[in-house]
């Protein structure tokens, strides 16, 4: 639940339209009418309709939230979604992201991660004082791998310079292969199985999200290569609830 607020919060999403959008998500009304006889505050009516869309309906998916948005007229949080959270190759990387953030890296892999444009010159440093964990630095390596998926392939390539982090980079290529290269290069596409191979939905809001691992979903135009497609993904903020 936490992450999908941060990604309403970045989009600008107003808290006052919770209601529109629960109906959006098809939320049946009597449970969003009990939200608003309970809650005055609209962050927390947002905060409590998510929470009845993670818990109570099945189309918690990233596409889901994105066409609820479009329908609102909320276009620019529809494409954040769709561009950056319901992207392929952020997917891959989301789903070892919590694995990801507990490497820690020599000073040459921190280079080279910004040699290869995964981060910039003030995250190198950053990286650099807290002694070369990726904790911190989640969101901007999602971003850059959702951006150019090669960047994901880069992100394997180094992890595999420590011995700790080989069986987790070959993990990552491995899915590149699969999943990226082959919907890229294939035109007629059979299903995929792959260690991503449980459901495709949200986490519930009770699961711990500060960098701890919850759920993550595909959207629905990638379902012939990503069957039902479950992960973990560590949230890049404190503990919200």
């Amino acid at each position: 639940m936490k992450l999908v607020s941060d990604v309403l919060k970045e989009s600008h999403f107003i808290d006052a339209d919770w209601f529109e959008l629960g109906m959006g998500l098809n939320l049946p009304y009597p449970g969003l009418a009990n939200i608003s006889a309970k809650f005055t505050d609209p962050s927390r009516c947002l905060l409590e309709c998510l929470s009845l869309w993670l818990t109570s309906a099945n189309n918690h998916t990233w596409e889901s939230l994105a066409s609820a948005l479009e329908r609102m007229n909320q276009k620019p949080a529809a494409t954040l979604i769709r561009n950056t959270y319901d992207d392929p190759a952020s997917q891959i990387f989301q789903h070892y992201s919590d694995r990801i953030s507990q490497v820690s890296l020599t000073d040459s892999c921190i280079q080279l991660l910004y040699t290869e444009g995964l981060i910039t010159e003030d995250t190198q440093r950053k990286i650099e004082r807290c002694g070369g964990s990726l904790s911190n630095t989640l969101r901007e390596l999602m971003i850059a791998v959702s951006d150019d998926h090669s960047k994901l392939r880069s992100l394997g390539n180094i992890l595999m310079e420590l011995e700790e982090s080989k069986p987790l980079a070959q993990n990552i290529i491995k899915d590149c292969d699969e999943i990226i290269d082959r919907s890229v290069t294939t035109v007629i596409v059979t299903p995929v199985t792959s260690r991503l191979n449980t459901v495709n939905h949200l986490p519930s809001p009770n699961a711990a999200v500060s960098t701890s691992a919850c759920e993550f979903f595909f959207n629905a135009a990638y379902q012939p290569i990503f069957r039902e497609v479950k992960g973990s993904f560590v949230t890049l903020c404190d503990e919200l609830l």
